[in-house]
């Protein structure tokens, strides 16, 4: 039936209107950013974090705030009764149109002991801090995992992380799938590290970037705090670098991808490529991937299908054993070759919670909780285990045995 000018036009505003309801109903997620509220200039180093560098066992990264404008900055490092002064790189960040100070001092060389440490801009120091380092010839390594805290400001975070640093005193690091924060504001990093108290100037944190760690613009930009708070080794994908990395502990080699920045085919193929080439080259027994996406999504309305079609070969052919994810605020494990790797983990500790589909056949899918892994391995053998936050109550094991 052919159409005349009038139904033409007709169907044309209605396709155009319908467009428009739609964006509009997306809008907010697309492009609304937070204001910036209750901010204050730090007028002492603060905010002081803990990462490790490229070599787990032997560098460490400790990164701190202070003031709007640079001062000669260093940190002291004392050791068996000697203390060595280590120079700081600084950066002006702007922020929402408000400015601070970061500074970054690399240590290299470390060795199985426990040293102190106080960081220094101009005449203004830190508090005193222990930075201990993991025993090399340890058969059993620990790590704990946790998804999205996404805290709301006063929320019950701060309980679960003092929790998590008594109970778990030994563990050799602590690994975040993305969105510490539920805004990047100000506000909400100020509440973040009242939550964890000085717990990230002592525990090593490994994290990945989040669409809550992003500005959303209309190619959307990596809150500049985020990776100056955090700074992790340079040797990530070219378009990611400080925020797609790998690093190497005894028989692991941690790979963490940034998700929230592929945005084009440029940005994607840049982290397909590199992690190709990091996961052909580990001669580590154990790979572990850990990012914001998931592959397989649990949260109704979402398919990150570019994500699973670029990645997945890619950690089926090399032999991933271990997946880490959070976006979707459920908890899932999936294994979708029964009886072999790779183990698919969904985790989340927000108060928030989305409504999930129908899960995957196999998938052990709960929600409406807040949870934690502890992931103890050996060279042949990986003992992943989740448990409720609020009660240390184990709901889920998995072994996974090398072959």
């Amino acid at each position: 039936m052919k159409l005349n000018r009038i139904e033409k036009i007709a169907i044309w505003c209605i396709i155009v209107l319908a467009l428009a309801i739609w964006v509009n109903s997306r809008w907010r997620a697309w492009f609304h950013n937070a204001e910036e509220a209750g901010y204050y200039v730090a007028l002492t180093p603060d905010r002081v974090t803990l990462t490790p560098g490229e070599n787990f066992m032997t560098q460490r990264t400790v990164s701190w705030r202070c003031g709007k404008k640079y001062e000669t900055s260093y940190l002291r490092l004392v050791h068996d009764g000697d203390t060595t002064t280590i120079n700081a790189n600084g950066k002006t960040v702007l922020a929402y149109d408000k400015k601070d100070e970061f500074y970054a001092a690399h240590i290299n060389d470390l060795k199985d002991s426990i040293y102190r440490y106080q960081v220094v801009t101009g005449n203004k120091a830190s508090q005193w801090f222990t930075l201990r380092m993991p025993k090399p010839n340890t058969n059993t390594r620990q790590f704990i995992y946790f998804g999205d805290v996404q805290d709301t400001i006063g929320g019950t975070s701060k309980q679960i992380f003092d929790n998590l640093y008594q109970r778990y005193p030994n563990a050799d690091f602590w690994a975040c799938g993305g969105d510490l924060i539920e805004h990047a504001t100000d506000e909400y990093w100020n509440y973040l590290y009242q939550s964890t108290d000085s717990i990230l100037a002592k525990m090593p944190l490994i994290n990945a970037t989040g669409n809550h760690d992003y500005l959303k613009l209309l190619y959307q930009l990596i809150n500049p705090r985020w990776v100056n708070a955090f700074v992790y080794p340079s040797n990530g994908a070219k378009t990611a670098i400080g925020k797609s990395y790998f690093i190497d502990l005894p028989n692991l080699r941690m790979i963490v991808l940034d998700t929230n920045g592929i945005q084009d085919s440029f940005t994607l193929t840049s982290q397909y490529v590199w992690l190709r080439r990091i996961l052909r080259t580990s001669g580590n027994k154990w790979k572990v991937v850990m990012m914001h996406h998931p592959i397989y999504s649990v949260r109704k309305g979402r398919d990150n299908t570019m994500i699973r079609n670029t990645f997945l070969p890619l950690i089926k052919k090399y032999g991933v054993q271990l997946v880490l994810e959070g976006h979707d605020h459920n908890y899932a494990r999936y294994i979708p070759n029964k009886g072999t790797t790779p183990v698919f983990l969904i985790s989340y500790m927000s108060p928030k919670s989305y409504t999930r589909i129908k899960p995957y056949k196999g998938m052990k899918v709960i929600q409406e909780r807040r949870f934690y892994q502890v992931i103890d391995y050996t060279p042949n053998e990986m003992k992943i285990r989740a448990y409720y936050a609020m009660s240390d109550s184990l709901v889920d094991a998995i072994n996974i045995t090398r072959r």
